[in-house]
This record gives structure tokens, sequence and C-alpha cells, in this order.
């Protein structure tokens, strides 16, 4: 792809200047001893499982005690235990939230049961850079996730809730990590990270990473590389700008699982291949963005933001179609992306006095995507039981239809305490235009204005301790905005009513969380002329208890437990792959300097493909163990997955067409690694 070759330069370049911070940080390193002793101690520490500050549920520094909403973190030392390369290893942990199949070619996730593939976000503004592939966690600091619906700071989406990654950043500190790790299928990942302070005002960071691997699946391969270089400059006190560029190359084959019968997935190996040989999934994907903040006083800060992504994608995948016997229909279906760019600006002013802050933003959101589609649904049938791959037909990349979508937000936040009680307030008023074009059909239109707000009270028992209330509103673009339909001409609202309480306990060194939480969604259907017709009602009620932080010093742990109550309100059937329980576990122990040991368990309750519970997938428990030895530079890292070796289904592909769809998790894997600090 055009953009892969245009960026050969930047990389040689990028690389080049890595090489020479390695080659500085060596000599420092050989100049001073004692430099050197603190830094294997910095290298290999581990900061905690507990994030006392996360910024998501209010954009602003409102401590996690006063959010009036639920908001999760997973911290870097959680990844790094749990040996997540992608994201969709780093969630496992979060209560009432959960993976899916994704059409096996991306991260695609369910957040109280609604999902969440739209409502991914990168430092507080929306990332569609790389919608449609594995997110890495080579630039990734932490990952906060805030539940129920956001629109009243993030606009248009978020039924379930938010994830939004909080990228690395330059902050004049000196250092050089490496990472190698291998494993199961041929897996090999390679990473550095690598800081450097090139004066008072100016310091840089990068992240690099390749990944090669095979798969539990025949004939599924995938080969990643990813880079991420940042500079933080410093031009007056009080002015801090963060220049950021990441470019992600990815191939991989997608797997789309398997078909079932008689309301069960079949049941095969989970090395079965359905698809063609000649599958493939190929992007390029760049984002370029900027960040500004000036604390104009000790009252107000103003911070101004803008980003582009880039990304050009070709997909060719054979898909199953209906069973009939024991032989399975399949289509090809090729879709690409030439290219889908979105341009983000986003401004936030801040007051803050003793009693009261508020923050007044206003943001623009154009996603343009040029989409190639064709299709061949001519091929031959297969024994579901014994599928016998090969190549398949490749019907090429047609200009299909264009599609722009913006959205313009002004809103405002204001938190006010009143001694032990806080009362938040939050409306955000949002112009949603969308445009399409078809090939060889008239222009389509459909724009709307929406009002989106959330009311909170919170009230604190002690320094330690709270209780919340809340209330909010969101709305939702059908198709999530990147495709208009005629009979879906009004836009979608979600409703949130929460309750919960949070604490910190032993010296704030652990985080808990409780939530009763009930969430209606309603989809209105319209005929051709735009009048409602029908309304699909949704809803989704239920609890979310949730631990994170330290026992003791030595003792981590991560653990959280939901139970979701999800139904269409008139037929009273689940939705697709939405499970009622979720349990994560996941604890490791400090057993003296060197050695470090631990495991998790994960269970997750019974699903159903489709939404109108055709297929059963049933329940699953898989158990994971890591082990990791550290001395000075050096850091040794085990891990197993899976080590029961549980036969289950990871999920299936939304829709109807995901009841022939349904995927297949990995079997018993491990995975080994090294890392070195300079």
């Amino acid at each position: 792809m055009n953009i892969r070759l245009a960026l050969s330069p930047l990389a040689l370049a990028i690389g080049g200047a890595l090489t020479a911070m390695t080659t500085m940080s060596n000599v420092m390193a050989a100049e001073d001893v004692a430099v050197d002793e603190t830094l294997q101690v910095i290298g290999h520490q581990y900061e905690g499982y507990a994030e006392h500050m996360p910024q998501s549920g209010t954009k602003t520094d409102v401590e996690w005690l006063d959010v009036p909403q639920a908001v999760s973190v997973v911290t870097k030392t959680e990844m790094q235990d749990r040996g997540a390369v992608r994201l969709v290893d780093a969630l496992d942990g979060v209560a009432g939230v959960n993976n899916t199949l994704g059409e096996g070619s991306r991260d695609q996730f369910v957040i109280r049961g609604f999902d969440a593939l739209n409502d991914m976000y990168r430092d507080g503004m929306r990332d569609d850079g790389t919608l449609q592939s594995y997110r890495s966690l080579a630039n990734i600091e932490r990952v906060e996730v805030v539940k129920g619906p956001a629109g009243a700071l993030y606009g248009r989406g978020s039924a379930g809730g938010i994830i939004n990654l909080v990228t690395k950043r330059a902050n004049g500190d000196n250092f050089t990590h490496v990472n190698g790790s291998v494993g199961s299928n041929n897996l090999f990942v390679g990473q550095v990270d690598s800081s450097m302070a090139f004066s008072d005002k100016v310091s840089g960071r990068i992240n690099v990473e390749s990944r090669q691997s095979d798969s539990y699946v025949d004939h599924v391969d995938s080969n990643d590389f990813f880079i991420a270089p940042t500079i933080r400059v410093l031009p007056a006190d009080g002015h801090t700008i963060d220049l950021d560029v990441e470019y992600a190359h990815q191939e991989l084959v997608p797997y789309r699982g398997v078909p079932s019968k008689n309301g069960k997935p079949v049941d095969v190996s989970e090395s079965t291949f359905y698809g063609g040989t000649n599958d493939y999934q190929e992007s390029d994907s760049i984002r370029v963005g900027v960040n500004y903040e000036w604390l104009l006083n000790s009252e107000w800060a103003w911070t101004n933001r803008a980003a582009y992504n880039h990304i050009e994608l070709e997909q060719k995948g054979t898909r199953q179609g209906t069973v009939t016997g024991n032989e399975v229909s399949q289509t090809v279906n090729n879709f690409g992306y030439d290219p889908r760019t979105t341009t983000t600006l986003q401004s936030e002013l801040v007051w803050e006095t003793d009693s009261n802050q508020m923050m007044i933003g206003a943001d623009f959101n154009q996603i343009n995507i040029d989409l190639t589609l064709a299709s061949d649904k001519t091929l031959p049938s297969k024994d579901i039981y014994n599928p016998i791959a090969g190549p398949t037909p490749d019907p090429g990349f047609k200009p299909f239809r264009d599609n722009t979508t913006t959205t313009k937000g002004v809103y405002i936040q204001d938190v006010y305490t009143f001694g032990d009680l806080s009362v938040i307030g939050n409306v955000r008023y949002d112009s949603m235009e969308l445009e399409q074009q078809k090939a060889g059909s008239a222009k389509e239109n459909l724009d709307d204005d929406k009002v989106s707000y959330r009311g909170g009270l919170v009230y604190r028992l002690n320094n330690d301790m709270s209780v919340y209330a809340s209330l909010a509103r969101s709305w939702q673009l059908p198709y999530s905005g990147i495709y208009i339909n005629p009979k879906l001409a009004e836009f979608f609202h979600t409703d949130l009513k929460e309750v919960g309480a949070k604490a910190y306990l032993l010296d704030n060194a652990l985080m808990l969380n409780a939530a009763i939480f009930q969430i209606d969604q309603e989809q209105p259907e319209t005929n051709i002329d735009g009048d409602v017709v029908n309304k699909i009602e949704a809803r989704h009620q239920g609890i979310e208890l949730e631990a994170r932080g330290q026992f003791t010093e030595q003792w981590d742990i991560s653990v959280g437990y939901s139970y979701l109550d999800a139904e269409n309100k008139e037929t009273g059937k689940k939705p697709n792959d939405v499970s009622d329980h979720l349990f994560s576990l996941w604890s490791t122990y400090q057993l003296d300097d060197n050695w470090r040991l631990g495991g998790g368990v994960k269970y997750v309750g019974d699903r159903y493909a489709g939404n109108d519970e055709a297929v059963a997938l049933g329940d699953y428990t898989t158990v994971d163990l890591m082990a990791a030895y550290t001395t000075g530079r050096h850091k040794v890292q085990a891990n197993a997955y899976n080590v029961l070796n549980e036969k289950y289904i990871l999920g299936a592909t939304n829709g109807t067409s995901g009841t022939n769809q349904i995927g297949y998790g990995a079997p018993a894997e491990f995975m080994l690694s090294y890392g070195y600090q300079f």
C-alpha cells in the first residue's frame, strides 16, 4: 500500500535516532555507576494495580471517589503481569466488559451488553485509525473504561460505555527498555521503549514493536509492525506541547469461525478452518496528533487537541452462510478503505476554585470513508465436519460508496462541592450530519441536533468512601454513522440510571467499586419517508463488583464480577454474544527481590449467537499462570494461558450471520519473555 512505502524514510530516520539514543544511554551508564544502579531499580519496579486519578470519567482531575459513574483502570503493571500484547489481552479483568469474535480480524468489545466497536478513544479523542485491526499495547500507559452512556462528555455513541487508551509520553526521563517474547504457534514479539531528555525544554520517546505469529487455527497467521515517536516541548512556564505519531502495519488472515447445527456450534477441532487459503487483510494506519496545555494561572487551564487518522485497508474474506444438512454455503466478501480518514479538533477550558470546577468544551469530528466492496456468491458448499481448505475466488475491490459523517459539539460540566456532598452536571449539544453517495445512485443525507446530559450526586461518607447516584442520556447514530439506511432515519437514544459506592482501603492501596445500573435503549425504525413505524426497546440491568490494587506491598489483585440481565423488552431474548455472568480474578505475589508469581481465572456465562437466541454458545472457564524472575537489568517472565486446555467459544460475529460464524477460543498456549534495561 502507498502509505507503507511513503513511510519507509520516516521509519529509517526514527530507527537511526533510536540507535543514537541507545548509544548515548550506554555511554551515560558507563560514565556513572551510581546512575546505573538507580536505573536497575526503576527499570523493573512494579507500580501496582491501583490508579487513583483516572481522568476519563470527567476529562478533568476530579478524584475517582467523586465521579458518579463506574470507572475501571488497567494499569501498565497489570498488563505486564498478564503478558498482554494486544488490547484484547488487557481487558480480561474488567467487570462488565467482554470481548467477542470481531469478525476474526479486529478488537471488538461488549460493555454492559452493548457493542463498543465504535466507542474507542485515545487520550480522550475518538480513535478510528485502527478500527478494523487489533490494537497494539506498545504505546499504551494504561486503559480506562467508563461504564454506561457517556455521550454528555464524548458525544455520539457510548451506549454501554467507552474505552480510553492513555498513551505513553515523553517526560524527560532517560532509559531504554528492550523486550523479546517467543511462544506457541511460532509467536515472536520484539519491543523497544526508549526515552531521552534532549534539553530542559525538549524530550522525546519512541516505542517500536514487531509481532509475528501463526495461530491455533490452520492457515491463520499475522504479521504486525508498529512505531510511535513522541516529542514534548516546554516553550515557557505553564505551557506543554506534545507531538505524537503512530504508524501501524498489519497483515492477517481473518478467522470467521465455524457454522452451527441444531442450535449448537459444530463440534470440530479448534484448528478447523472454513475460509479460503488466499484470504487476507492488510492495513496501513497513521495517526498524527498534537496536544497543547496552557496553565494560565492557579485556577485556569486551557487544553487544545488535534488528531488526524488515515487508514488504507483491504480484506478478502470467505464466510459461512446457511447450513443445509451437513453442508454450509459460502460467499467471498471483499471490502476496503481507499482510504478512511478521521479529523478531530477539541478545545477545553477548565476553571477550578476551592469548591467548584467548571469545564467548557467544543469539538469537531469528521469521518470520510471511501468504501470498496465486491462479493462472489457462487461458491460450492463445504462439509461442515470436514471442510477442505483451498483458495477461493477473488472478486477484487470495486468502488461502492463514499460516506462522510460530521459532528460538532459544545458541552459544559460543573462540579460543585457542599461539604461532603458533590453535585455534577453535564450538558452537551451535538449537530450531526451524514452524507452518502453510492456508486450510480443519488446522494443521501441524514442530519439532526441532539442534547445529551448527565446529572450526579456524590456523598463522602468519610475521606476514603463515597456513595453516588447518576442519570444520563446518550445518542447513537444507526450503524455508528458509517452507513445510511432510509429505514433507520431516526437516531437511537440510551438512558442510564446508576447507584454505587466506592472506597479506598489499606491506606489507599486497594480500590473497591460496586454499582447497580439500568440502561434502556430505544431504536426507532422508520419507513422510507422517515416516519417512525416501530421501536426496538432493550433493557440491560445488573450489578458490578470490582477490586483493584494491593493487599500488601507484595500482593497485587484485580478481581471483578458482573451480573447482567439484558433483553429485548418485546421478545425477552438476549442480544448477540452477551453473557449473564462475568467473573475474573488475577493476582500476583512478589516473593522476594527476584521472584514474582501469579495467576488468574476467568468465567464467562451462557451466551447466544444471533439476536433470537438461535445458537447456544455455553459458558467457559479459563485459567492462566505467570512467573517472573528479575535480577539487575534483566527480567525473564513466563506466561501460560488456558492451562487446563478448556475448549470454549470465544464469541460470534454480530447479526444474523453470526449464527454460522462462531469462533473457538485458543487452547493451552505459553509465552516466554526476556527484558533488559539499558
